[in-house]
């Protein structure tokens, strides 16, 4: 009866941030109080399961850092990319991968995550070295068309007001502060003479 409710509730799902066990202990004459082997059967069974948590057959437990790339998820079901989403959402972190893809959602406020110093510190990283970002993606598509040589193309897709005209704005500025360092002479002209943008909406 003194079992927690929770753990009934919840007995079906490993990925609960809770842990119930039963741990037998005896007192000593001394007063000294003895576990014997349960505490570390319990100790030995508690890293076997982080290890599966950090190998990904474990779900992350509730209360963890929700991550930063969905593919990473043990289970990419609708509702564990919605609550991941929300989850990151709620710690101001608008951007998501999945894969190479990224995730933005609109937090229809400013975020100062756009100034001089984001833009030096995500020059020149591979995709997933650091906190989700749309520099990021800008910066992967720049120095893939110095190296390559050839076109790059990135897709802006969401429903109206979702901020897309918002993220090619942050897209622009970007490219063009990569420009400016001298990589390419005169590509800022040719960006900053791009517009305007041409929206694909669905009718």
């Amino acid at each position: 009866m003194l079992w927690p409710r929770s753990a009934l509730e919840n007995r079906s799902g490993l990925g609960s941030g809770d842990d119930y066990r039963f741990l037998l202990r005896e007192k000593n004459l001394d007063g000294s109080i003895h576990y014997g082997g349960s505490l570390q059967m319990w100790l030995r069974v508690t890293e076997e399961r982080r290890r599966m948590v950090e190998r990904g057959f474990l779900p992350q437990p509730a209360g963890s850092d929700p991550p930063s790339d969905l593919c990473t998820l043990p289970e990419l079901t609708e509702r564990a990319i919605l609550e991941s989403l929300r989850a990151r959402f709620r710690q101001e972190k608008i951007y998501t991968y999945i894969g190479s893809i990224l995730i933005v959602i609109n937090p229809f406020q400013f975020l100062p995550i756009y100034n001089p110093k984001y833009v030096k510190l995500y020059d020149n990283h591979t995709l997933g070295k650091l906190e989700p970002h749309i520099y990021a993606v800008a910066d992967v598509a720049y120095h893939a068309m110095l190296q390559r040589r050839r076109n790059q193309c990135i897709v802006i897709s969401g429903e109206s007001g979702s901020g897309k005209t918002q993220s090619t704005n942050f897209l622009i500025h970007h490219l063009t502060a990569l420009s400016q360092k001298g990589f390419a002479s005169g590509v800022e002209q040719i960006i900053l003479g791009a517009g305007p943008v041409l929206e694909v909406r669905n009718s």
